[in-house]
């Protein structure tokens, strides 16, 4: 067996004793991708014409799938931010809610994430990716649209419940269709395009709740529209989406044969696969012994505790600035503008510099940093450069979205890949959900306690993902030297083709077995 994972190219990293995950398994036909055909394919394709399709699949992708990863990405967003733009028009006095009741609210839909991460991944993994997406799409547009009736704390918990496990399912799926049609290069860039629709969705959604905020319905009131228009909306999106929005390059209905053939053959030197639907336990257990996933679990807690405890009280804060309900909403426009700009730039850099991702995530920490020590020491009088540090905030969304980008590039295996997916955004959300309890009501408009307290977090964020740096840099210069000895050593075998490298990208194999895997830093 030995003497086959060598002529396929395939074989673990290093000896049993001394290599990077400590496990390998037998190479067959059992565990190869769904994409290994299609591949075998695109070989038998002359060179220069594969090239040539190829160039037009990646514009076809970037003009057609990733529009829509941006906008249900933005819907998304959209709907969990519902509650932010309502609470300044009167949610909180006309449910009733007193005391921590609001943080409750606010954390609730991150704990509905955390229960629905593990299913949502194991169903990414055995059902359509496209399919599973767009029914819950479907269904978290009528859980918007159902949140009209809320009467009371009850009834606005359960459905920002059942809202978060509906949602659980779009970043992990949304990292695996990037990497199923992206290679690595352009995958920083490309996700931060998705990810960054959060600020399109911070202005839009602040554009569309000022405007209702000036509606006199006599049926509804302000909060009511805006969960009912945002809802329908969503909907909409679904239905589409549910016929139209592929599962993988081989069922993409816009792409000729010819093309999802080569758009396999594109992801190729990815090393990471299509998909395949059938769960390897050993992979789960690797994934259980690497240190880079516990560093992504504690890195993902920390920048959950620092999203959700910005996210859900930005209206707070400036409120405790001055601003009336109206102009606390309307102030929250350049947040997103700001959030955009630096989440494009910091994508753009990290795909046009290799492997700099992971020094550009801790980069993006520091003006977040310098905004909320601002909040805590600028005289409230300065009301502007208070609401300016407001803006700056949003800059973390792009070490937000350039970290997962790091998960998508850097994990190999599909159940590998999906088990670090959901320990990912299962302490992201778990994050998210203690964040808004950093806010003490009584401390109101500075909330002292929860600025001391992020700054911290926000320290212990540049250390992990530094650490996570660190590690897969000296496990390429391993492999690199570990690479040159053995062509010293041997005279034969001669240099592994392309072919070996593509194929051994579809035989599902971890970035601990295959040979031929860098970390992208």
């Amino acid at each position: 067996m030995a003497e086959e994972k060598h002529e396929m190219g395939v074989e673990p990293v290093d000896s049993p004793n001394d290599n990077d995950s400590g496990f390998s398994k037998p190479v067959d036909e059992a565990h190869t991708d769904l994409g290994l055909e299609y591949y075998h394919k695109a070989m038998l394709i002359d060179p220069q014409v594969r090239e040539t399709i190829a160039l037009r699949v990646r514009k076809r992708i970037d003009y057609t799938i990733l529009p829509a990863m941006c906008l249900i990405y933005l819907l998304s967003f959209l709907d969990k931010q519902t509650l932010n733009y309502s609470n300044a028009y009167g949610l909180q006095e006309d449910l009733g809610l007193k005391g921590r009741d609001y943080s409750w609210v606010a954390s609730v839909t991150n704990i509905g994430y955390v229960v629905g991460s593990y299913p949502s991944n194991l169903a990414l993994q055995t059902l359509p990716v496209g399919r599973f997406v767009s029914t819950m799409l479907l269904l978290w547009g009528g859980l918007l649209m159902c949140t009209v009736g809320a009467k009371n704390f009850a009834g606005i918990m359960t459905l920002r419940f059942l809202l978060g496990a509906a949602e659980s399912c779009i970043g992990p799926a949304w990292m695996l269709v990037t990497a199923m049609f992206w290679t690595r290069d352009e995958q920083p860039l490309r996700m931060c395009i998705w990810l960054g629709c959060n600020g399109i969705s911070l202005m839009l959604g602040a554009g569309i709740s000022w405007g209702l905020g000036h509606t006199n319905n006599p049926a509804l009131e302000s909060w009511q529209l805006i969960f009912l228009v945002i809802g329908v909306i969503t909907f909409a999106v679904g239905a589409v989406a549910f016929f139209l929005f592929p599962s993988t390059p081989m069922d993409f209905k816009l792409f000729t044969e010819e093309e999802k053939i080569v758009s396999v053959w594109r992801v190729s030197g990815n090393q990471t696969g299509i998909k395949h639907s059938k769960v390897q336990w050993y992979q789960i257990r690797e994934a259980a012994l690497d240190p880079r996933v516990w560093l992504v679990a504690c890195q993902q807690l920390s920048i959950g505790i620092i999203n959700g405890s910005i996210t859900n009280f930005m209206s707070a804060l400036l409120a405790g600035f001055g601003y009336s309900d109206v102009q606390t909403v309307l102030y929250q426009l350049p947040n997103g503008a700001f959030q955009i700009v630096c989440t494009f730039l910091a994508g753009w850099f990290s795909s046009a510099v290799p492997n700099t991702t992971v020094i550009t995530v801790i980069i993006t920490h520091v003006p977040s940093i310098a905004a909320i020590i601002g909040i805590a020491t600028i005289d409230l009088s300065h009301r502007l450069a208070l609401t300016a540090c407001t803006w700056l905030l949003g800059i973390i969304g792009a070490a937000i979205i350039l970290n997962w980008s790091v998960v998508t590039a850097n994990f190999a295996g599909h159940s590998k890949r999906m088990a670090v997916n959901g320990c990912n955004f299962v302490f992201y959300a778990t994050g998210n959900v203690i964040g808004p309890f950093l806010f003490l009501p009584e401390e109101a408009p500075r909330y002292l306690s929860a600025i001391k307290a992020l700054c911290g977090i926000y320290g212990a964020s540049m250390v992990f993902t530094a650490a996570i740096g660190v590690i897969m840099y000296m496990k390429n210069r391993k492999r690199d030297r570990i690479a040159r000895q053995e062509s010293e050593d041997y005279e034969a075998p001669a240099e592994v083709s392309w072919t070996d490298v593509g194929e051994g990208a579809f035989r599902d194999l971890t970035d601990g077995e295959n040979k031929h895997f860098r970390y992208r830093l």
